[in-house]
C-alpha cells in the first residue's frame, strides 16, 4: 500500500463501484492513471493486485460517516470529496471515448479539451503501430497539409537525433516534454526547430506519446505561436491524462475493428461484441462474442462483469467516473479476455461491451514476408524500431550482443539498407506511409485493419 495515496485511490475506487451499484465479480478494472489493478472475487475477496490491499478491510480504511472522522486524514478525505481542473479534464477525456465518437471525432474533441486548458496554436494528433512505434493515421488542427514539410519532418524523426524523439519519450518516466524546457530556452539547438519550425513562426513545442501500460498507441505535437512557452505544469496535466487517451484511441480503434460487413468473414481472433439495454440486459450478441464468453462461462450464460464493464460505460459517457469501462477476466483454458465498454447513444441507454483476446502486437505479416524475417529477427526488429541499443536487446532476449549484431546484419542486409536509422525511415516509407493515404483504419492490434 502506498500510504494516504494509496488509501484515496482505493477510496475513489470504492466509491464508484457504490455509485455505479455493479455486483462484485469476478473481473478486473484498470486505473489507467495509476497502474493500479483491483481485482473483483465472487467470495467478496477484493484485493488490490500491485499493493496487497485487501477490500475486506476497507471499512477500517473507510472515511467514517461520522462528523469529524477520518482515518485518512482531513486533507486525504479531502480528495475524495473535491474535484480539480486535472479531475475534470480526465472526466472529459473519459466521456469522449465512452461516447459514439470516431477516431478523427475522438481526436479532435480531445484537442478542444486540452487545448483549452493548456493553451496552443495548432497540434499533429497521430496513432502509432506498437509494435513499430510508426505512425498509421494523423489529424492536423490548425495546420495545412503540406507533404513535402511532412516527409521532411519524419526524415529528422526518423533518421537524425534531437531533442523530444517519439521513440525516446515512449521510453521516458515522463510521456511528454516542451522542447523549451528540455533544452534550457535554447529550442535553435533543435534541428527540427531550425529547419520546420522557425520559418512557421513556432516559439515553443510539446510532444507527448499516449501510452497504457504496455503500448504506445500515439502521439501529440503541440504548438504555440508566441507567448509564453509551456511549462511544467502544462507537461504534467498532458502526462496525467496520457493513458487515458491511449485508451481512448485504441477504444476507438476497437470500435473500428467491429463493423465488419456481413460478407466478409470474421478471422478467429477478430473482436466480438455485445449490446445492453439501460437495464444492464444482453440484447444482442454477435458469434464472435459468443465464442470468447465460452471460454469463460457456460453456454448462454454472460459474466456478471458484462453488467459491471456496460454500467461503467454509461458513467464515463455522462462524466461521472475517471476510470476506463473495462475489465479483463481469466479464461478457463489460460490466457485473459478483455472488456471494453462504450456508449452507442447520447444517452447512454445503449452500450456496446468489445471482447477480445489479450494478446501482444508484433510487426506486421506483411513485412515479415515481404522480407523474409526469421522469428528472432522479428522480435529484433520490434526492438530496434523502439530504439533499443544492442546491450539493452541482447539484455531482453537473454542473448550475446555478437548474436545481435549478427541478426542485425542479416535485417539490414534483407531490408537492403546499412543502419537502423535507415531501417526505420525504409519500413515507415515503403509500408506505412502509403498504407495510411489509402485511408485504411489502424487496427487495435498494430498495423492496419484489413481493407474490407
Amino acid at each position: 500500500m502506498r500510504g494516504r495515496r494509496g488509501v484515496v485511490d482505493h477510496l475513489r475506487r470504492e466509491r464508484l463501484v457504490q455509485d455505479l451499484q455493479a455486483p462484485l465479480v469476478e473481473s478486473l478494472l484498470i486505473d489507467a492513471s495509476h497502474g493500479v489493478d483491483v481485482a473483483f472475487g465472487s467470495g467478496g475477496d477484493v484485493r488490490c493486485l500491485d499493493h496487497g490491499y485487501d477490500a475486506r478491510n476497507a471499512a477500517r480504511d473507510r472515511p467514517s460517516q461520522k462528523a469529524g472522522i477520518c482515518p485518512a486524514g482531513p486533507s486525504a478525505y479531502a480528495r475524495v470529496m473535491t474535484e480539480g481542473p486535472v479531475e475534470r479534464i480526465r472526466r472529459a477525456v473519459l466521456r469522449s471515448s465512452h461516447g459514439t465518437a470516431d477516431l478523427r471525432a475522438f481526436r479532435t474533441e480531445v484537442d478542444r479539451v486540452l487545448a483549452g486548458a493548456v493553451g496552443w496554436d495548432a497540434a499533429a494528433w497521430s496513432t502509432t503501430d506498437p509494435a513499430t512505434l510508426l505512425f498509421t493515421s494523423c489529424v492536423l488542427i490548425g495546420l495545412p497539409e503540406d507533404h513535402e514539410r511532412e516527409q521532411r519532418l519524419f526524415d529528422l524523426e526518423f533518421r537524425t537525433d534531437d531533442h523530444n524523439q517519439f521513440r525516446e519519450l515512449a521510453r521516458a518516466k515522463t510521456p511528454a516534454a516542451g522542447l523549451h524546457e528540455t533544452t534550457g530556452g535554447a529550442p535553435e539547438s533543435s534541428l527540427r526547430w531550425r529547419e520546420l519550425l522557425q520559418p512557421l513562426g513556432i516559439t515553443d513545442e510539446l510532444r507527448a506519446v499516449f501510452r497504457d501500460r504496455d503500448d504506445c498507441w500515439g502521439t501529440l505535437v503541440a504548438y504555440r505561436r508566441g507567448g509564453a512557452p509551456f511549462t511544467a505544469a502544462d507537461v504534467e496535466l498532458v502526462t496525467a491524462v496520457s493513458p487515458l487517451i491511449a485508451d481512448g484511441l485504441r477504444r476507438c480503434m476497437l470500435r473500428d475493428a467491429t463493423t465488419v460487413p456481413p460478407a466478409v468473414p470474421a478471422p478467429q481472433d477478430a473482436p466480438g461484441v455485445l449490446l445492453a439495454d439501460a437495464g444492464g440486459r444482453i440484447v444482442e450478441t454477435t458469434a464472435q462474442a459468443r465464442r470468447w464468453l465460452s471460454r469463460i462461462a457456460d453456454p448462454g450464460t454472460v459474466p456478471s462483469a458484462v453488467r459491471s464493464v456496460a454500467a461503467a460505460a454509461r458513467a464515463a459517457a455522462a462524466g461521472a467516473a475517471d476510470l476506463p469501462a473495462q475489465a479483463r477476466l481469466p479464461c478457463r483454458d489460460g490466457g485473459w479476455l478483455l472488456l471494453h465498454g462504450s456508449s452507442l447513444d447520447a444517452d447512454a441507454e445503449r452500450v456496446a461491451i468489445v471482447v477480445e483476446s489479450a494478446r501482444q502486437a508484433h510487426l506486421a505479416d506483411v513485412m515479415v514476408r515481404a522480407y523474409g524475417l526469421t522469428p528472432r529477427e522479428r522480435e529484433i526488429t520490434e526492438l530496434i524500431l523502439h530504439g533499443l541499443s544492442t546491450a539493452d536487446i541482447a539484455a531482453r532476449l537473454h542473448i550475446t550482443a555478437y548474436t545481435v549484431q549478427d541478426h542485425l546484419k542479416s535485417i539490414l542486409a534483407k531490408v537492403d539498407v546499412t543502419s537502423r536509422r535507415d531501417l526505420v525511415a525504409e519500413l515507415y516509407g515503403r509500408h506505412y506511409a502509403p498504407t495510411t493515404r489509402t485511408g485504411a483504419l489502424p487496427s487495435p492490434y498494430g498495423w492496419y485493419l484489413a481493407a474490407q
